[in-house]
This record gives structure tokens, C-alpha cells and sequence, in this order.
């Protein structure tokens, strides 16, 4: 089944509210545990006493029958066979944990590249080294982010509370032999990414951020504001914090055009505004597009859900996709523009799926009624710091 055609389906399917195709994605958890403790994650933040930052993820993992924090290599291969077979085009290992301290990560890329699945491996850096990078790129892996929200070693062990500030050079230097490691082979693949988690830690060095992609042969560079829990609040960014951004996002947006970097420089102001957004503006269709799935098989609507829909143990991935209770969800995302009423047990309100669910709105419009949700925002209006929240 071509890219092309199952797109065409999962669209058909929106329009017509069923679901007919297997989805776009699916964004897998291989670990659910991490060996970070970065202040701003909702899961292991050194600020949390327990496992979660909020009730729906302690509740979560208090009462989930299969306790598991590592994934069963045949369950993940199981579910990369059915998803090659529904047609869905990438997988993405990035859970709420550090997937490669799975002891079979490298096959379990491998396995999903030769399913037909291109991978999106999402890691902390930590595991890199020149064998490891030699056995990814050998799997074929087409892309690869590493979160390492800092711009220079100096913040990196205050944003990763259990790590030394030297980590942040080993990580660059690790990075730079992958671009020369790829240079000398004449390789694109794996597509590097870096993703910086913006907090009043490190959100002086945003250019130094993109100087560091620079320097590691980065093909993506991003920012993202710090999503807020209330342990976490004297981090979050403030609006002298919100100007000094500014300010460095002009250089390094032309530094980025210089050497070819994408950025979502364009875009960060519209994720800070849904940080303080109190509504939902647009319908989700994330159901027809993205699930999640934790390392002990749960399969939820979306990444900001604990709304379980079945288990890979129990069920194969088609029947819990095709099932009618999870369709009955879909249902209810639809309409959540009208009723505000966020899916059950998830982060509706912020979301940044809503920069998409907007874009996918407007072009449904002349179907559904037109959407009434602005057409941009305005980079210059200054951000609000009114009761900050998570998307």
C-alpha cells in the first residue's frame, strides 16, 4: 500500500467518521523507565516524589494490571508486523522513557525497518557511541532526535538533575563522529535532529542551541517551551525569559537558513500560547493517526492519554484499533471543540496536536462548517504567564 493512498484513506475516513486504514504513526514506549532525571518530565522529574506529576498518571501506574517497565521483544514484533501490514508508514520510539536501555532496541529496529516501517528513534543521548551508532545506522534507521536542552555544559546538569555537566560533551563529541562517520560513507541516514526543552535554566543559550546543531551536523533544530506541573514552576520561563528568546531567535533562525537547518522557530510563540490556552480549538483527529503504545503493551488513545483502549498482550494491534469502543473515543474527539470536554483520562487543554488539528480543520471546512480559530498568531504579541499548564 502506497504512502499516498493510506494517507488518502485515513482522511476518508475522518471525513466519514470510520476508521478504514491503520494509522499514520504509532509512537511506542520500548522502557517506560529512565536513567535521567530531567526537572521538566512528567514521569521522572527529580522534582516528583511518585511516578507522574499529576493523578491521571499516578493513578495510571498504581492500578495497571501488567507492571512491566521493559517491553517483550515479541510483543513489539508482533505489533511492527500488524502495522506494516495496516499500511502505517513510521514508528516512533518515544515513550516516557530512554528506549535504548532496551538490551534489544538495535532489533527491534531492525525489525520494524525490515516490516516496512521507517523509525524515528528518540533518546537522551546517553547509550551513544561510535558502535552503537554503526549498529543503528546498519538497521537502516532514517531518523534520529536527541533531547539535549542545553546550548552548553554549564546548564546541561542542572536541566538533567542526575547527570554531570561533562555528559554534554561527550554526547557533541559522539555527534560529531556520526556526521563525520557519514560523511566518509556518503550517507543521509540517519536524519539527525536536536530537541531543547526551553526553561529558565537554559533559555539564555537558545542561539548556543543552534550553534551545537551546527557543529554536530544537525538536519533539525528545535525549541520548545517547558510544560509547567506545580513542582516544576520556578523553572518555567518568565517574560523576561520570553524577550531574551526573541532576541536570540533572529540569529540563530539565520543561522539555521545558513546551513540548512529546519527550525520551528515560526512556530514557538503558537506552542506558548497553548500553554496558557483554557480552551480546545479545534476537533482531534489524532485518533485516526497516532496511538500510543507503554512497555507493557497498553495502548492508549494518544502520548497525553492513559485512556487504555486494550493490550498487546491480550489483543492484537487491529482488533484494539478497529475496536468500537475506540472509535467511540474518536467520536468524542471530534466533537471536543463544541463540548470541551477533553478525552477521558487525557491532556486535552495545550495539547500541540492542536497546531495540526487546527491546520487539518481548516482544510475540512467547506464540509463541516467553517472553523472559527484565528488564521496565525501574532509573533510579536508578548505571552502571557497567567496560570501555566501542560500540553
Amino acid at each position: 500500500m502506497s504512502e499516498l493512498w493510506h494517507n488518502a484513506q485515513i482522511l476518508a475516513g475522518i471525513v466519514t467518521r470510520r476508521v478504514l486504514t491503520g494509522p499514520h504513526s504509532v509512537q511506542v514506549s520500548l522502557v517506560d523507565a529512565c536513567n535521567y532525571r530531567c526537572i521538566m518530565c512528567w514521569e521522572h522529574s527529580s522534582q516528583l516524589e511518585g511516578w507522574g506529576a499529576d493523578e491521571i498518571a499516578r493513578d495510571y501506574h498504581e492500578s495497571k494490571k501488567n507492571k512491566s517497565t521493559v517491553m517483550d521483544i515479541d510483543i513489539f514484533k508482533s505489533l511492527a508486523t500488524s502495522l506494516g501490514n495496516m499500511g502505517t508508514s513510521q514508528l516512533s520510539l518515544a515513550g516516557i522513557g530512554e528506549p535504548l536501555l532496551h538490551k534489544q532496541a538495535v532489533e527491534a529496529i531492525a525489525f520494524a525497518r525490515a516490516a516496512g516501517l521507517k523509525v524515528w528513534l528518540t533518546t537522551n543521548g546517553s547509550r551513544l557511541n561510535p558502535e552503537l551508532l554503526k549498529e543503528l545506522i546498519a538497521t537502516g534507521l532514517e531518523d534520529l532526535n536527541v533531547s539535549i536542552n542545553a546550548g552548553a555544559a554549564d546548564e546541561y546538569g542542572l536541566v538533567h538533575s542526575n547527570q554531570e555537566d561533562s555528559m554534554f560533551g561527550q554526547i557533541i563529541e559522539n555527534l560529531v563522529w556520526l556526521k563525520e562517520y557519514k560523511r566518509k560513507k556518503g550517507l543521509d541516514m540517519p536524519r539527525l535532529a536536536l530537541s531543547n526543552v526551553v526553561s529558565r535554566l537554559n533559555s539564555h543559550r537558545a542561539l548556543e542551541m543552534m550553534e551545537t546543531g551546527v557543529t554536530v551536523g544537525a538536519d533539525n533544530v528545535t525549541y520548545r517551551p517547558m510544560d509547567v506541573f506545580s513542582q516544576s514552576r520556578p523553572f518555567a520561563l518568565k517574560e523576561e525569559d520570553y524577550s531574551k528568546l526573541h532576541q536570540a531567535f533572529k540569529p540563530a533562525g539565520e543561522l539555521a537558513a545558513r546551513h540548512g537547518i529546519q527550525t520551528n522557530i515560526d512556530s514557538f510563540d503558537q506552542l506558548v500560547n497553548l500553554r496558557f490556552s483554557e480552551s480546545i480549538p479545534a476537533p482531534c483527529f489524532v485518533g485516526w493517526v497516532n496511538p500510543f503504545v507503554l512497555a507493557n503493551g497498553d495502548v492508549t488513545f494518544c502520548c497525553l492519554s492513559r485512556e487504555v483502549i486494550g493490550n498487546l498482550g491480550e489483543s492484537s494491534f487491529e482488533s484494539i484499533w478497529f475496536a468500537p469502543s475506540r472509535r467511540v473515543l474518536n467520536e468524542a474527539a471530534l466533537r471536543i471543540h463544541r463540548t470541551q470536554e477533553p478525552v477521558p483520562k487525557s491532556h486535552c487543554i495545550g495539547c500541540r496536536q492542536s497546531l495540526q488539528n487546527q491546520k487539518v480543520y481548516r482544510f475540512l471546512w467547506p464540509i463541516w462548517g467553517r472553523a472559527n480559530i484565528p488564521e496565525r498568531v501574532d509573533a510579536e504579541a508578548p505571552c502571557q504567564t497567567r496560570g501555566a499548564r501542560r500540553s
